[in-house]
C-alpha cells in the first residue's frame, strides 16, 4: 500500500525524535550541560595550575620556555652544518 506525502501529512507520521526546540526548552538540559561544560573548565583551569598536564605530557611550563639569563637568540644559518652549531651553544 503506497501512501501519498498528503496522507503521510494528515496522519503525521513521526520518526520519534523530540524536536529540537523542545530540547533547548527543557530544564534539565540546562542543568545538564551548565554542570558539565563550568566542571570541564574547572578541571582545565585546575589541571593547568598545578602543573600537572606539564608533567603529563612532558613538556616545558609556559613560563620556562626562556629565561633571563638566555639573551642570545639560536639561529640555524645552514642546513649542512646544524650539528656544529648545536655543539656551539
Amino acid at each position: 500500500m503506497l501512501i501519498t506525502v498528503k496522507e503521510a501529512v494528515q496522519n503525521d507520521i513521526s520518526t520519534g525524535e523530540r524536536p529540537f526546540i523542545d530540547i533547548l526548552q527543557d530544564r534539565r538540559y540546562w542543568v545538564i550541560h551548565l554542570i558539565t561544560i563550568a566542571s570541564l573548565f574547572l578541571g582545565g583551569v585546575i589541571s593547568i595550575n598545578t602543573g600537572f598536564v606539564y608533567k603529563l605530557f612532558g613538556v616545558a611550563h609556559f613560563n620556562q620556555y626562556f629565561y633571563n639569563d638566555n639573551t642570545l637568540i639560536s639561529l640555524i644559518n645552514d642546513r649542512f652544518s646544524i650539528l656544529n652549531e648545536i655543539e656551539d651553544i
